[in-house]
């Protein structure tokens, strides 16, 4: 595969039993480039080692192999077992030998998928170059094409490492700001201000929220805590009453009695799957007022969250699969799919509009603990 960085060195895996091939090798590519990524040599002195390699390391563009190792053919056996024990039908292989007479070229060439056949004994410096070049330049096509082809079954056109990182690189920034606003807040501000710095806090909460979820690094959202899940909700209702008033609908909530004071449930995960539900929801609400309603299950020790549209004739429609006709309704694909992804690490089910009544537009089923 393509590496995620422009200047990841190419991967060359030296398979031969002779230290002195190796070293003849490293002094060949030393300080070479192609395309102005530099050349990284790994070495195998078996055919056992090379295996263990290359089942490990998936993004090795060519091996450089020797035929004569534990045994007269280790070096064909080996291309068996890349083309067809791995199925890497990719990866470069270009044959290398000092014993021309166990691994005749015409036969090797015609019955093996190899890239290239070189003679040790008639191999130069230039030669070895000249066709790793051609080899590497080969693998770089055929990965190309691969990273570039369309599955028709695929929704998803975005390369999601680039969006991880834009979560990762952003996120410091989110918080150290969302940490700021923090400190304004203890500040003797005039009631004016007051007000203008929560809702700056709120919107950069879900700035927050919304790295994190791009981010994909879930796992420390999973800790288990003794959590007042009212206290919560209410962090998910504060954060959007700024954009509720400034858009003109309400943003209404329910909490029915039986819940218990305190459940021990992964907190800081629930709140942030709470968050990017019901952003989700306002999406496609469209100034609609909403109504968050939060239930819990006591035979099932399971909490839901549902977020419904107030008072709407609106008809019903499925906010979860977009119609893939526009960037924006892609990435609004993609943020259910951050969402869903986040509510299963967390144990939860996530139900799609089509799955509800016609008002409802999302709800998440999680399981807690009763303390």
């Amino acid at each position: 595969m393509i590496s995620g960085s422009d200047n990841a060195p190419w991967k060359i895996l030296v398979v031969d039993d002779e230290e002195g091939i190796h070293g003849i090798t490293r002094m060949i590519f030393r300080g070479y480039q192609f395309e102005n990524r530099p050349i990284e040599l790994i070495s195998a002195y078996s055919g056992q080692e090379a295996r263990d390699l290359l089942r490990n390391t998936d993004d090795i563009a060519l091996v450089l192999l020797d035929v004569v190792m534990e045994s007269d053919d280790e070096g064909l056996k080996l291309i068996d077992f890349i083309r067809n024990t791995l199925g890497n039908q990719d990866i470069r292989i270009i044959l290398r030998t000092g014993h021309p007479g166990y691994a005749p070229e015409t036969e090797v060439i015609v019955d093996y998928d190899i890239n290239d056949y070189l003679s040790k004994a008639e191999l130069s410096a230039s030669r070895l170059l000249t066709s790793v070049v051609v080899a590497l330049r080969s693998y770089r096509d055929i990965e190309s094409a691969r990273h570039n082809q369309k599955d028709p079954s695929d929704n998803q056109p975005f390369d999601a490492r680039v969006f991880n990182q834009l979560g990762r690189n952003l996120k410091p920034l989110a918080a150290e700001s969302l940490k700021q606003s923090a400190r304004l807040q203890q500040m003797g501000l005039s009631p004016m201000a007051q007000e203008l710095v929560q809702a700056l806090s709120s919107h950069q909460q879900r700035l927050l929220n919304r790295c994190l979820l791009l981010e994909e690094n879930f796992q420390p959202l999973k800790q288990l805590q003794v959590t007042d899940v009212r206290i919560l909700l209410d962090q998910v209702v504060q954060a959007l009453l700024p954009q509720a008033r400034h858009q003109g609908w309400l943003l209404d909530y329910q909490i029915f009695d039986n819940l218990p004071d305190k459940l021990r449930l992964p907190g800081q995960g629930v709140m942030h799957l709470w968050l990017a539900l019901t952003e989700h929801a306002l999406a496609y609400a469209d100034g609609v007022d909403l109504q968050l309603q939060l239930i819990y299950d006591a035979p099932q020790k399971q909490l839901e969250l549902i977020v419904s549209r107030l008072g709407s004739a609106m008809a019903a429609f499925d906010i979860s699969t977009p119609s893939q006709h526009t960037m924006e309704e892609e990435l609004l694909n993609l943020h259910y799919q951050q969402i869903d992804k986040l509510c299963q690490l967390l144990g939860g089910t996530l139900i799609g509009s089509e799955q509800g009544t016609a008002d409802q537009l999302l709800s998440c089923r999680l399981p807690v603990e009763e303390i």
